[in-house]
């Protein structure tokens, strides 16, 4: 059997669609038979549109919103917390080996304010 390798692509850009597009290449690898996690390093709290599609999808496709939510001025520390718990998820999911698809929603996020450092993503 061939060596399986990772594969690692980064959705960047201003505004609105990183999240759309990681969602459209989970929705195609279940749709390949492939259990996706999606684990959002910001969003908390809210129902998004995105939850209600992927409880349908269950029990192969799941969101786990592990985030503080956007609002977090004066709460940096939470934040900062929540991120590495998310963090922690991510690292276990990998370890485990639980998914065949492991999307980081919102890392970069995560990155730029600070809640994590390069070092711990890579």
């Amino acid at each position: 059997m061939p060596e399986q390798r990772g594969l690692v692509l980064v959705f960047t850009g201003n505004g609105k669609g990183k999240t759309t597009a990681a969602l459209g290449m989970g929705l195609r690898a279940w749709g390949q038979g492939m259990k996706v996690l999606v684990l959002q390093f910001i969003k908390g709290g809210w129902k998004y549109g995105e939850l209600a599609a992927a409880a349908r999808l269950s029990p192969g496709f799941e969101i786990r919103q592990l985030g503080e939510g956007f609002t977090w001025v004066g709460e940096e520390e939470a934040h900062r917390q929540a991120a590495r718990a998310a963090l922690e998820e991510a690292k276990k999911a990998i370890d485990e080996g639980g998914c065949d698809l492991l999307i980081l929603d919102e890392i970069l996020y995560a990155l730029k304010f600070g809640l994590v450092s390069l070092e711990e993503v890579i």
